[in-house]
Parts: structure tokens; sequence; C-alpha cells
């Protein structure tokens, strides 16, 4: 499907299709009836009643009862997935085949092999692809960006980015407390500390994101779920950057991020779910012994500034920094691996 996809459709907007009705999506499909670029037009689900009572909850004309039966449709032009993180990569490859434009949930893949095949799949049929870390389409990401590169702290020395919630249980028939889903604390919110620890190091060294040089860390791997429950990593950047880095499926920590430099520090108290408006950047400088207040919003809801940011960016095949790029993702990933090497964490559609 060319750059003109939204002409093609003859509505003037981006025509979409969801894969899986699970909570993201739900979040997804509400915040999309606000998008300026985007309307839903169809959802596929492994059955016919889940498709209908999703399609009916959000006003979806159509509804299949398969994942393939979705994607033959010819006026869906573009994906959201919203699948299990085991299945990303393999339909990542599908609906690039199928000729259809692909935001795909985070993690992009169960490791990096997967990730390769992924984007490899968008770049030989010539289709959009963006990892979905939602956060990364926000104007406060951006404004954080521009912080770091006008040195408002002086020279980044030490990133702190924190997310975690308590889901209780455990909750075995939760996605995210099974190996065989490729859950655990790591690949469902530990992968956004980890991009924006790249994300900063990189700003703050003149790129659009920078690789670790060493990662250690810590884990709890519960006995029963065989996943990482929750879980702490140390990583070194170049430029003299270090990144605590805390993540957890089971236990409540305060979801900031705090960059502390040579000159004062940052405080994002939202960093990873940014609302369209009373979203703070905390800007302490030493030398003049105060706090300044940034506020920045958007002009519709999170998941419509991240659908507009894919039909802005469909002719480029991928999204502008600091949205996540091929290259970031695969980055992102690799991260990830090394992360989960470091505590022992094999999934089991690795073995």
């Amino acid at each position: 499907m060319g750059s003109d996809s939204l002409a093609k459709s003859g509505r003037g907007k981006l025509a979409w299709g969801i894969l899986g009705t699970g909570g993201i999506a739900r979040t997804f499909a509400r915040d999309l009836s606000q998008s300026k670029t985007g309307q839903l037009l169809a959802v596929g689900s492994r059955t016919a009643e889940a498709a209908a009572r999703f399609a009916d909850e959000f006003a979806i004309p159509r509804r299949y009862d398969s994942y393939e039966a979705m994607l033959r449709d010819p006026e869906v032009e573009a994906v959201y997935i919203s699948l299990p993180n085991h299945l990303h990569a393999q339909w990542v490859v599908k609906c690039a085949q199928a000729g259809k434009q692909i935001l795909c949930e985070k993690p992009l893949a169960t490791n990096v092999g997967e990730a390769m095949v992924a984007i490899e799949a968008a770049r030989a049929h010539n289709v959009f692809l963006m990892e979905a870390f939602m956060y990364r389409c926000h104007p406060q990401t951006a404004k954080l960006v521009e912080l770091i590169r006008e040195k408002a702290i002086g020279e980044v020395r030490v990133i702190q980015a924190h997310f975690s919630y308590n889901l209780g249980g455990p909750h075995l028939e939760n996605i995210r407390q099974q190996n065989q889903s490729a859950g655990g604390s790591i690949m469902d919110v530990g992968c956004y500390c980890a991009s924006m620890a790249r994300l900063i190091a990189g700003a703050a060294t003149g790129q659009d994101f920078a690789e670790p040089l060493e990662i250690k860390a810590v884990a709890h791997i519960g006995e029963k779920s065989r996943v990482d429950e929750w879980s702490t990593a140390a990583s070194r950047f170049p430029g003299g950057i270090v990144a605590n880095l805390t993540c957890g499926t089971q236990v409540n920590v305060d979801n900031t991020l705090r960059i502390w430099g040579s000159e004062g520090h940052i405080l994002v108290p939202q960093p990873w779910k940014p609302q369209r408006e009373g979203n703070r950047i905390l800007v302490y400088r030493e030398a003049k012994q105060q706090t300044e207040e940034i506020v920045v919003g958007a002009d519709v809801p999170l998941y419509a500034v991240e659908a507009d940011t894919v039909a802005a960016q469909i002719a480029n095949r991928q999204a502008l920094p600091p949205a996540m790029t091929w290259a970031d993702s695969l980055g992102n990933m690799r991260m990830l691996d090394y992360w989960r090497k470091e505590i022992g964490l094999v999934f089991d559609n690795e073995r």
C-alpha cells in the first residue's frame, strides 16, 4: 500500500484494524475515536463472540472471528497488533505480507533475532512499522530530549527510570505472568525503562539513542510464573552515564523518571503515560537554586497521538525520533536480551 493510502481509503482517514481484544486494545480503540487521522474499521479475534463484544462496545463496523480473516479485508489499511508478546513478530510478518501498515505493541518481539525478522518483513513488503512505545510520540518526550540537548542540567550523569505495578496473585491466567507468553516485568514495563535510558543517553551524547556498554541485573523469578516479577538493572552508557532501571508486576513503585546532571536534575512525574494536559517536567538548576516547571500537553489523547504519528510517517515506512525507528527498536530489544541473560530468564519459545 503506497504513501497515498489515506486518499485511497476514500474516507479521508486511515482505516485501522485491531488484532486482539485485550485491555490495551480497548485503550487504543477508545483513544482512536479522537484521532485526527484515523478511524477504526475492523477488529479480529480468535472467536466470533469476542470480536462481536469488542465491536459492539466501540461501534466498529466490521468484526472477524480470526486474525487471518481481518488481514484479508482490503479496506483495512493499518493494523494495531495487541497480541501477547510471543505472537508479535509472527503477526508483524503476516501483516507485512498482507500489505498493511503496522503498529505493534511493545516489545516488538521476544528477542532481537525475532525483531530482525519482523523489520526485514516490513522492509521487504515496503510497509510502515513502528513499535508502540506511545510515550515516545508525545510532545512531553520531545521537550525532554530538547532540554537534555540544551544541557539544561549540564552533563547527564545518572538516569533513574522506574515502572512497576502490583498485579497481586499470582494470577497465572494473566499473560504477564506466563513464561510461555514471553511475559514478566522486563518485557512488560522494563522495556520502557530501557528505551528511556537509551533515549536520554543518546540525547546527552548527540545521538537519537545510545546503546549500553555494560548491564548488570538482579531479579525475583516466580516459582509458578517462571518469569521475573520484579527486577533492577544497572547499566553504563557512553559519556560516563549510568542508569538504574526498576520494573515489576508484583510491587508498586513511584513510576517516575529522574535525570541527574552536573548542574542540576530533572524530574518527570508521568514519563510513561502523559495526558492531554497537566504533564509536568521539573527542572532544578543548582546555580539558581530554583525549580522551573514546564507544562506540556497534546491535542488528543495519548494513543491517538500515537496513531497520528503513524499516519504522518507512512511515506517514510518508519517513524522519526523520538518515536521508535527500526534501529532504535533493534537496540532496545538487544538491551532486553542482555537484561534477561543477566537474570537467567529464557522463554519457552526460545528453548
